[in-house]
């Protein structure tokens, strides 16, 4: 695995010892940088969260923005943020068993931190915010990981197939209730913004 990420030494760590993988560091900003793009219209139009399409967000061009970080950004980046939480999981649990350390102290004070970090940021900046969500999933991956890899995967199995399976529940219980009961003459058609607003 060192092989395909990279490594670098930590800073102001002389001599062998534990290296960071500086490229999963940077896959990391990466996949912030494609979350930003997705967000940054939802953030920068006083029309979010109101269900009203932004005046401002029409003509060709914006369409064509607005289709491009469709297609080439949204779902996209999620999926590389989440699978990095994962794997710095394991290398964390492997630094620790190194280290001589021990894991779930260290790991719970780590996840305290991103969950007020992540409170921190949906109060003051964005209610949409995901690091608390990651700071509970947290606790589950904790939980989980002395599982054995073929359990974990049928596990994953059920999760998505039964996250699917109640998500088409829920899309049908909405279209039979007429839309959920959305006043579209007041703007409930929406647009991106509350598209993204929803997620």
């Amino acid at each position: 695995m060192n092989a395909i990420f990279g490594t670098g030494r930590r800073a102001g760590q002389p001599g062998p010892g534990p290296s960071r993988l500086t490229t999963v560091d940077t896959l990391r900003g990466f996949a912030l940088f494609g979350i930003l793009m997705v967000n940054i219209t939802y953030l920068a139009s006083a029309y979010h969260g109101t269900g009203v399409e932004d005046p401002g967000s029409g003509g060709p061009l914006n369409t064509t923005v607005r289709w491009l970080v469709t297609v080439l950004f949204e779902a996209k980046f999620f999926l590389l943020f989440s699978f990095l939480f994962g794997y710095s999981f394991t290398l964390q649990l492997t630094s620790a068993d190194h280290a001589g350390a021990r894991f779930v102290p260290r790991f719970l004070r780590r996840l305290a931190a991103l969950f007020v970090l992540g409170a921190a940021h949906a109060v003051l900046l964005f209610p949409g915010d995901i690091l608390t969500t990651y700071a509970v999933l947290g606790l589950l991956l904790l939980a989980a990981r002395r599982l054995r890899p073929r359990t974990a995967a049928w596990t994953a199995v059920v999760l998505l197939g039964g996250t699917a399976a109640a998500y088409g529940v829920l899309a049908a219980l909405v279209r039979s209730a007429g839309g959920a009961g959305v006043d579209e003459e007041a703007g409930g058609r929406g647009g991106p913004g509350h598209r993204r607003a929803a997620r």
